[in-house]
């Protein structure tokens, strides 16, 4: 596991990070609520102005899909609000109804849980042994580094690789002179610079090294991309035995809930029996039960290239579009999510700020979410936003980080020296991990 920060570096990380979050909070750039009586899909108020909004992820626009409310409704019509039992004693009748539904988008057995965090502490640590040897990449999504100290303190040895680095990866894998299992772990989609895992050159690995087993969560891409919504890594290289795939209903899905799916029945059976959050944990609600079985019929059905095929649209102009007005997005793949590097967690607030005023509301990263000076503005585009949105949107941005680009930021360093956006080190593998 690669070196951590002391409990008065922590403390002091968090500190800076409360007092970037409390300034977000009062810029109305940052831990919101929003005004709107009503959900208008493509804009939102905040602090009584309308804004173009640009932070969500509901990428096939199906939250507001009538069938899928209708689907909500009904079940909580017929069974409540809640069914409040551990399903390890009952569950509804629906639960089986949606796992066969998943089980035919995402071609393999499912274990259904409350959320994708949920679904990551079910599983990993179940399918993890003492032994066995975990290697993280680098920009793996907080839910999952949420499991590595229950994974050390089971036995397992982790390390954080490069971001993609599958020959960094190859090479450990080659020397490791370790009697377990190895496990890869990372994103499908990663969720801060919308680029995504090179399936390809992982499923080879597979093939080269038998006791590399690999859990992708593919939460951003699930709903909106591959055949029947099955997400960018299963949508890309297909099953493997050795593949355990995590997706997420609450993003492009339209609902709420995590899922996990394997080939290998054996590793299901045993997250059913014996992971925690299931065993103990409370259910997916009926309502969002009911709207799950709706979402996944559009998925099942010929509706569903037609509403990725929209947002398939918005991909390219946006990444054709920057690419002509000069904007160095960090990543130009085809996916619905983007990030462009200002600096400074200062900048960052100004940045979003500016954005703000001008009628446009994006998220940002600032340390120690993303390394020190590599904060940034993220967006991403449904098929809520209209591509003359997108373009003014983009044009902004531009002005945006061309202003932000002409001043100096710094952060402070734990050590209580200045780090200038030059850096005197290089910190883009550091990210906090409490």
């Amino acid at each position: 596991m690669e070196k951590g920060f002391s409990q008065t570096q922590a403390k002091r990380v968090l500190d800076m990070f409360r007092a970037t979050s409390n300034a977000a909070h009062e810029l109305g750039v940052g831990s919101q609520l929003i005004e709107d009586t009503s959900f208008a899909g493509d804009t939102i108020i905040i602090q009584g102005q309308k804004v173009a909004n640009f932070g969500l992820c509901s990428y096939l626009g199906l939250g507001t899909d009538e069938r899928v409310i209708a689907g909500a409704v009904d079940a909580a019509q017929r069974f409540g609000t809640s069914y409040s039992s551990s399903i390890a004693y009952t569950a509804l009748g629906m639960y089986g109804d949606l796992s066969e539904r998943l089980e035919g988008m995402l071609g393999a057995p499912v274990i259904l849980a409350a959320t994708t965090t949920l679904a990551h502490l079910a599983a990993l640590p179940v399918l993890v042994r003492g032994g066995d040897t975990v290697y993280v990449d680098g920009q793996a999504h907080a839910s999952l580094l949420a499991v590595n100290p229950t994974l050390v303190s089971n036995g397992a040895h982790v390390e954080v690789v490069p971001h993609n680095d599958v020959d960094e990866l190859d090479r450990r894998l080659s020397d490791s002179d370790r009697s377990g299992a190895s496990w890869f772990i990372t994103d499908g989609l990663f969720s801060m610079h919308g680029d995504t895992v090179p399936v390809e050159r992982v499923h080879r690995l597979l093939e080269k090294h038998p006791h590399l087993h690999v859990y992708c969560d593919d939460a951003h891409g699930f709903g909106w991309s591959g055949k029947h919504g099955c997400g960018t890594y299963l949508g890309r290289a297909g099953w493997h035995d050795r593949l355990v795939i995590a997706v997420g209903l609450a993003k492009s899905f339209g609902t709420m809930g995590g899922v996990v799916a394997t080939p290998n029945e054996d590793f299901i059976d045993m997250i059913n029996l014996t992971g925690s959050p299931l065993v103990f944990g409370g259910p997916i609600p009926p309502p969002m039960l009911g709207a799950s079985i709706a979402s996944a019929d559009i998925h099942l059905s010929e509706e569903l290239p037609g509403l990725q095929q929209q947002l398939d649209r918005r991909i390219k102009f946006v990444n054709a579009f920057s690419d002509s007005i000069g904007l160095p997005l960090a990543a130009f793949d085809e996916t619905p999510l983007w990030f462009i590097e200002v600096g400074a967690s200062k900048k960052v607030l100004e940045g979003l700020s500016m954005m703000k005023t001008a009628g446009f509301f994006v998220n940002g990263a600032v340390f120690p979410v993303v390394p020190r000076n590599h904060g940034g503005l993220r967006f991403t585009v449904t098929n809520y936003n209209p591509l003359s949105q997108i373009e003014a949107m983009l044009v902004e941005l531009k002005r945006v980080w061309l202003a932000l680009s002409a001043e100096t930021g710094f952060e402070i360093d734990l050590t209580g020296d200045i780090v200038t956006d030059a850096g005197h080190r290089d910190n883009t593998d550091e990210r906090f991990q409490p």
